[in-house]
């Protein structure tokens, strides 16, 4: 009997993290084509553009801003924010410390946590805009992490807000090196 549980059970966690694969695989498609995320009105009307703002003297390199993330609870944005910033240098990726501060290019970040119980998928959306506020570059991703009952943000730990900044900061940086800049 106590076999037969354990298999039910089995069965179950398998399911649920089937479901939540194609659910997050779902909303990346979606967020593919820049209708996703239907709750973001700034992503369904499908804006590449930010308004323009000021670019850094010549010869200080390329700079990066990191806007405030959307749809994130602050403490979390400030824990993913906390890793990109320190682990930045080792990338060689220049970061502007303030908003107002002169950048060669602002990442625009959305993430959303979807699962349940027992496994959360945060999906996140990066999006690179030029001096000019026009959008070069749009990349998504996923983070998983533990579950959580009701609001699916209590599941996030330490080891998931690094893995989140993590990718963030690796595919910016992928994109910084591929572009030349």
């Amino acid at each position: 009997m106590a076999l037969e549980m354990k298999k039910l059970v089995d069965t179950f966690r398998v399911v649920v993290l089937v479901l939540a694969s194609v659910s997050a695989a779902v909303l990346l498609a979606s967020c593919q084509t820049a209708t996703g995320f239907a709750e973001r009105p700034e992503l369904v009307g499908g804006s590449d553009r930010l308004p323009p703002f000021t670019a850094p003297a010549k010869g200080r390199g390329t700079i990066v801003s990191f806007l405030p993330f959307v749809g994130v609870p602050v403490n979390t944005a400030d824990n993913i924010y906390k890793y990109i910033r320190e682990n930045a240098p080792g990338q060689n990726v220049l970061l502007a410390l303030r908003l107002d501060e002169p950048a060669t290019y602002r990442v625009k970040t959305y993430i959303d946590a979807v699962g349940g119980s027992t496994t959360m998928t945060f999906v996140f959306i990066v999006e690179i805009y030029d001096v000019a506020g026009t959008r070069v570059h749009r990349f998504v991703g996923q983070e998983t992490g533990p579950g959580a009952s009701g609001d699916p943000w209590g599941g996030i730990d330490s080891g998931t807000d690094k893995g989140i900044g993590y990718r963030i900061l690796s595919g910016v940086h992928s994109w910084l090196t591929r572009s030349g800049a």
